[in-house]
């Protein structure tokens, strides 16, 4: 995801949110990850993508459609 306080989390949210992000799994901080899902999911409503904590990158075949896996 890169440095926390970049923009790497909100562009790693956005290509999970755009779905072109199959069969990748982040490496990084959960509650990061989660407040860039929120931040682009915006005011109006827009569900933010859910974020799961994973402990092994086979892990990510767990976690269901429009959820960002992080390791």
């Amino acid at each position: 995801m890169g440095d926390a306080a970049g923009i790497g989390p909100e562009i790693v949210a956005k290509l999970f949110a755009a779905e072109q992000a199959a069969d990748c799994v982040v490496i990084g901080d959960v509650a990061v990850l989660r407040r860039a899902a929120a931040s682009i999911a915006g005011p109006h409503g827009a569900e933010a993508l859910a974020v799961a904590r994973i402990d092994a990158p086979r892990d990510a075949r767990d976690v269901p459609p429009r959820c960002i896996p992080v390791l």
